[in-house]
């Protein structure tokens, strides 16, 4: 699963984004001559149509092929930049929309599935996480802990309170298991600044949910994570955080969110997918937000911009692009090599 999760994650959202052009595309009469998921050489193509349909090498993007993206490429009715404007910047903003519309699907979705869950604060294991202290020393879902190390163990957040300064030491545990009691010595691990951590997420309680609730409960998700971005992006600006995932990172925690479960691998792709919709619509060139204030740009002035300018425009974005692909691999190499 850590090789075909990230080939899962990138695959489904390019699938996603590009679907989103793909579809807006044909509906308002443009021709697509290539719809393809990924980079580099062709796996696989199939021409259906017009459309010539590729599987390609690298999962890390994709493309649509629309005639007339180029300036001067083609004056034919059916071309991309000789439809109307509005045509064109529902083409620009339908993948990113495609995305956050996706995401929203899956949380409500997963609404509806599983209900709404709360915290009781309870000491009783729901999960264990695979290759944890806690896996290592036979904790089970269901255990309720009554102790660490003699300390008496009421609710689930006394927990970190008594494994604190504890990491990298035997300690005692004094948990219940289908009525019986029983006592367990595991090693917590030292996670700095004083604080251990054993592996383990406290029992949630659910409770279901009809549609019009996961459809808000979804919205208010969205709305959630969108705010996330922005902090995050804020903070990147100022200094106050370089924490930046690139290809590298996102295909490692791909790997690590898979090995937990299944809805928490949809509920990684809906992050992934809500942040690449939000961050590709930014003014930025070459991305779907440049190529919109672009075009929205030429209808207010009437009148294409000239080569010269678009070349350097291109120019920058491609050094802001490269820019920060480079620092984020640098992240992700960091990461490894901690």
């Amino acid at each position: 699963m850590s090789i075909l999760a990230p080939i899962i994650v990138f695959g489904l959202i390019v699938l996603i984004h590009e679907g989103g052009h793909f579809i807006t595309a044909k509906l308002t009469g443009m021709k697509v001559e290539e719809f393809a998921v990924g980079f580099g050489p062709k796996l696989w193509s199939r021409r259906r149509g017009e459309t010539v349909y590729s599987l390609r090498l690298f999962p890390l993007g994709g493309f649509n092929k629309i005639m007339g993206m180029a300036p001067g490429e083609s004056t034919d009715p059916r071309a991309f930049t000789e439809r109307p404007v509005w045509q064109r910047l529902l083409v620009i903003s339908a993948g990113s929309l495609m995305n956050i519309f996706s995401a929203f699907l899956i949380f409500t979705g997963i609404f509806l599935a599983v209900g709404v869950q709360s915290f009781p604060n309870t000491p009783i294991i729901g999960t264990v996480m695979p290759d944890s202290p806690a896996a290592s020393a036979g904790l089970r879902p269901g255990d309720r802990i009554t102790a660490v190390d003699g300390a008496p163990v009421r609710q689930w957040t006394d927990l970190s309170a008594q494994l604190s300064r504890k990491g990298n030491r035997v300690v005692s545990l004094s948990l219940e298991r289908d009525g019986t009691a029983r006592t367990m010595s595991v090693i917590p691990e030292d996670m700095g600044e004083g604080r251990a951590m054993v592996g383990v997420t406290p029992a949630l309680e659910s409770r279901p949910v009809g549609l019009g609730e996961a459809l808000a409960l979804g919205a208010d998700r969205c709305v959630f994570v969108l705010k996330a971005v922005f902090y995050g992006l804020g903070a990147l600006v100022t200094g106050e955080s370089a924490d930046v995932a690139g290809p590298i990172g996102v295909a490692r925690m791909a790997g690590a969110v898979a090995e937990v479960g299944a809805m928490q691998f949809f509920l990684f792709i809906a992050i992934l997918s809500l942040n690449l919709g939000i961050l590709n619509l930014f003014p930025i060139p070459l991305l779907d937000g440049g190529l919109f204030f672009l075009t929205v740009g030429e209808a207010l002035c009437r009148r294409k911009l000239p080569e010269r300018a678009l070349y350097y425009i291109q120019t920058v974005g491609i050094t802001i692009l490269v820019g920060l692909f480079l620092f984020a691999t640098f992240n992700d190499l960091s990461a490894l090599a901690r």
